[in-house]
């Protein structure tokens, strides 16, 4: 009889749901850009945030964050490495900095705002942060704190994988 009892007790715990509910803010974070099938997408949000270019002693370019009212959005598309390859790891990024201010515009002069494209691979010579001159960035606002980015853009100095990016986004 007791066993009976145990029994029922760990069945009832076992068989209860926990309830799941997801904030509609983190819900609009999942409507993404279509990431190619062989990698992983992330986005971030880095909240007063300004990108400064900086060169080191050998002549290459990297982004130094800095404190500001700005924002960075960050991409990242990370290609799924083979493990039968030592170097077979390739990345690429995108560094949007925005203005809390002026989140409504469409413009394709891209060559005063701070866009950034890095390419992360075994690949001499092509690697490292790259100003983005060409493309089209759009903001609209979608409510009170949530926004629509959409940004098409190219490279012409390196190959690259990403060429286009739709995120939705709420700032607090």
């Amino acid at each position: 009889m007791n066993y009976l009892y145990v029994f029922c007790v760990l069945f009832s715990l076992v068989s209860c749901k926990a309830k799941s509910s997801l904030n509609s803010a983190v819900v609009s974070h999942l409507e993404q850009t279509v990431c190619p099938e062989n990698g992983v997408c992330a986005y971030q949000i880095i909240e007063n945030k300004a990108l400064n270019v900086k060169t080191d002693n050998l002549g290459s370019v990297y982004l130094e964050m800095t404190d500001s009212d700005n924002f960075v959005v960050k991409f990242e598309y990370k290609k799924n490495s083979s493990g039968k390859h030592q170097d077979s790891e390739y990345r690429e990024e995108v560094f949007i900095e925005l203005n809390k201010n002026k989140l409504d515009f469409e413009t394709t002069n891209l060559k005063f705002k701070k866009l950034f494209f890095a390419r992360w691979c075994y690949c001499k010579g092509q690697t490292g942060y790259y100003k983005i001159n060409e493309g089209k960035l759009s903001v609209t606002t979608i409510d009170k704190n949530s926004y629509k980015l959409h940004f098409e853009f190219t490279i012409p100095e390196v190959p690259q994988i990403i060429n286009e990016i739709n995120y939705t986004f709420s700032l607090q």
